[in-house]
């Protein structure tokens, strides 16, 4: 019996293992594929540096182009000097090209501020990163940035210039804070930084057009006031600025009307920036701008109501303020000495005949030279407040500009010296001016025709009349403070009204009456001056220092 053995084929080994790897390779084939695709659409990593991390979230926070994610943050780690966060983030291989030396980076996050409420899409999205480039068809790709600590303002699709304006202080102004023209909102400041010498606060502001065909030369910018009150034959009128305004702030202009202005177009042209309508309209003369030179004062006198920013006149015009003052005890003197820096237009003092140059200082070297001299001055009775004045009060060629150190000082006389000397000569000119014989000659004619008290009354008006001729001839009375000087004003007005009665009425019945009730006050003014005429005597500088 036959027994029939199946058959069997010899397999190959490549069938071996296609059969059983086949899955296994197909599996590494796609896998390859799929890392080959993410790695070719993965685009660079850069880093951006800021000074701080301000909500960022590594694998969640994005950065975002044109409100388009083209890359996330991946790691927030600190620099290596602690001062600050190194960000290192994935861009998108179709937004590599954005990577130049155009792009920058900042931070966006919810912030609620005077210029209003910002950022608030990242309440629901998170905190994120913008990105800006100006240039997107640069070939050249970076990738170490350092972010930006404010938003970028891009002026690109906006059409108009840029000024520079420049003030004592800030005026409570900030980047954002608008620009207005006749109410109307016609730009914004871009920047509020300190001057390179820190004495003066520049501001950067934008203006589109075409209202940049409104700002010429002669364009004066103010601070805006929140409340104005005006008061007329018609009434008063109360105007509260919006609650926009009050909040941001902001600056107007306004410029002279011209037949014909040239528009100053971008940051070469400095506009000063007043802080007020009122500080404005003040009567100024010169050319202001690049005329205006620093020059120091050097006073012993009180200066508590002397502000900084307090005008410098000239003949009732502004030429000029102060910048800045500080005192310190002389302990030689014995005095408070303060110094105080203004700053000057100099073309002010130019002659209409002169030829006006670039550098204007010659005028008022020359002005000086021919008596020009500072001093404080008071600009109202009720406050008090203080000002400069420059006037004519020095002999020509008496004095000039000296220099300590880098400083010009300028000459300067003492208000209250000038006053004093000034009342002293005009009280002895009225009391030298009477006609002393004439008024002795009409007493003695009273003494023979009147009473026994009257004469004795009459005699010791004599006595004081003496007297007081006595105190006119007196170095000392050159000295008489002001108080001193109103008393024997008032004095020689007295005296003129007695010599006017006994002139006018002869020897009527009414006189001794008259007279009698007159030389009583005169006697009680006679004792008063023997007095002071003794203190005179012993110390003839009594009345300036006092007793001690």
């Amino acid at each position: 019996m036959k027994v029939h053995e199946p058959k069997t084929t010899k397999q190959s080994k490549f069938s071996f293992l296609t059969s059983i790897w086949i899955v296994p390779i197909m599996a590494l084939f796609i896998s390859l594929w799929l890392a080959y695709q993410y790695f070719s659409k993965l685009g660079p990593q850069i880093t951006i540096s800021f000074k701080n991390n301000s909500g960022l979230t590594a694998n969640q926070s994005y950065i975002k182009y044109r409100d388009v994610a083209i890359g996330v943050v991946k790691e927030i780690s600190l620099d290596k000097d602690g001062e600050g966060v190194v960000v290192l983030a994935r861009i998108n291989k179709e937004a590599e090209h954005f990577l130049n030396d155009t792009t920058k980076f900042w931070i966006v996050k919810p912030e609620v501020g005077t210029s209003g409420i910002t950022g608030l899409d990242t309440l629901i999205s998170g905190t994120y990163i913008q990105m800006y480039v100006e240039n997107q068809k640069s070939d050249i790709i970076k990738k170490d940035f350092i972010g930006l600590e404010k938003p970028f303002i891009d002026r690109n699709d906006d059409s108009g210039y840029r000024y520079h304006l420049s003030a004592p202080d800030s005026r409570n102004l900030h980047p954002g804070s608008p620009v207005y023209y006749r109410k109307i909102r016609v730009g914004e400041i871009e920047e509020v930084v300190l001057s390179k010498d820190g004495r003066k606060v520049d501001f950067t502001i934008f203006i589109k057009h075409p209202y940049t065909n409104y700002i010429s030369k002669d364009t004066m910018f103010w601070l805006m006031s929140n409340i104005s009150f005006n008061f007329n034959h018609s009434g008063f009128n109360l105007d509260l600025a919006p609650m926009t305004h009050i909040l941001n702030g902001g600056i107007t202009f306004d410029t002279p009307a011209k037949i014909v202005h040239q528009p100053q177009q971008g940051i070469s042209c400095t506009f000063y920036l007043y802080k007020d309508k009122l500080a404005m309209q003040k009567k100024r003369i010169g050319f202001g701008k690049t005329h205006q030179y620093h020059y120091f004062l050097l006073v012993d006198e009180p200066i508590v109501k002397l502000d900084v920013g307090a005008p410098v006149e000239f003949f009732g015009f502004q030429v000029g303020s102060i910048i800045a003052m500080n005192s310190h005890f002389d302990t030689k003197m014995k005095k408070i000495i303060s110094t105080i820096e203004v700053v000057i237009d100099t073309s002010a003092f130019a002659d209409q005949n002169d030829n006006i140059t670039k550098n204007t200082k010659k005028f008022f070297t020359k002005a000086v030279e021919k008596g020009l001299r500072a001093r404080i001055a008071q600009s109202d009775p009720i406050t008090g407040s203080q000002y400069i004045e420059l006037v004519y009060e020095g002999q020509e060629g008496q004095r000039q500009i000296t220099k300590l150190g880098n400083k010009e000082i300028i000459p300067s006389i003492s208000n209250n010296d000038m006053d004093i000397a000034k009342k002293a000569s005009e009280i002895l000119d009225k009391i030298n001016a009477l006609d002393i014989n004439g008024l002795l000659a009409t007493v003695q004619t009273a003494i023979s025709t009147n009473s026994k008290q009257s004469v004795k009354l009459l005699r010791e008006s004599t006595s004081m009349v003496r007297n007081f001729r006595k105190i006119s001839s007196d170095p000392a009375l050159k000295r008489l403070p002001s108080d001193i000087s109103l008393s024997i004003q008032r004095l020689n007005t007295s005296l003129d009204g007695l010599n006017a009665l006994l002139q006018g009425n002869g020897d009527k019945s009414a006189l001794s009456q008259e007279l009698t009730i007159t030389l009583k006050e005169l006697t009680k003014a006679s004792r008063a001056i023997e007095v002071l005429t003794k203190k005179l005597n012993k110390k003839p500088n009594s009345l300036i220092f006092g007793d001690k």
